[in-house]
């Protein structure tokens, strides 16, 4: 009896966790910001079968950090080189063709720090008791 070869391939897709560049702020023309970081935090499955994403960015020069908010991301981790915020209150709906696919991801963030942005989006939207 034949045996069946395991599938090796990888679906490509962008990943909940990972980090991606945008190289397109369809919401700001002439965004000097660009291209900016951001996370991808929708599901998997929704990730591949839409053609969005649900992404918060992540920046580096925020003046007034806001622990609710804010969430630390340490240089080094998912890829990013800089240590940096990610912006739970600016979770935006973005079309996939606006990833930068040249690059690919940066790398994917552990769980603990997509658990702490899911936390932060929570605190924003006034559903979070643990604040």
């Amino acid at each position: 009896m034949p045996t069946e070869k395991a599938q090796t391939t990888t679906e490509k897709y962008p990943k909940r966790g990972e980090v991606w560049l945008i190289s397109n702020n369809p919401s700001v023309s002439n965004d000097p910001h660009l291209p900016r970081p951001v996370v991808i935090i929708s599901t998997n499955p929704r990730n591949k079968s839409w053609e969005s994403v649900l992404v918060v960015p992540l920046s580096t020069s925020l003046s007034n950090t806001h622990p609710k908010f804010h969430k630390l991301i340490q240089a080094g981790v998912g890829g990013v080189s800089r240590a940096c915020h990610a912006r739970c209150e600016l979770v935006s709906n973005l079309e996939k063709f606006n990833l930068d696919s040249t690059t690919g991801p940066l790398g994917t963030l552990p769980d603990n720090y997509i658990w702490e942005i899911v936390r932060g989006i929570r605190a924003s939207i006034g559903d979070n008791p643990d604040y």
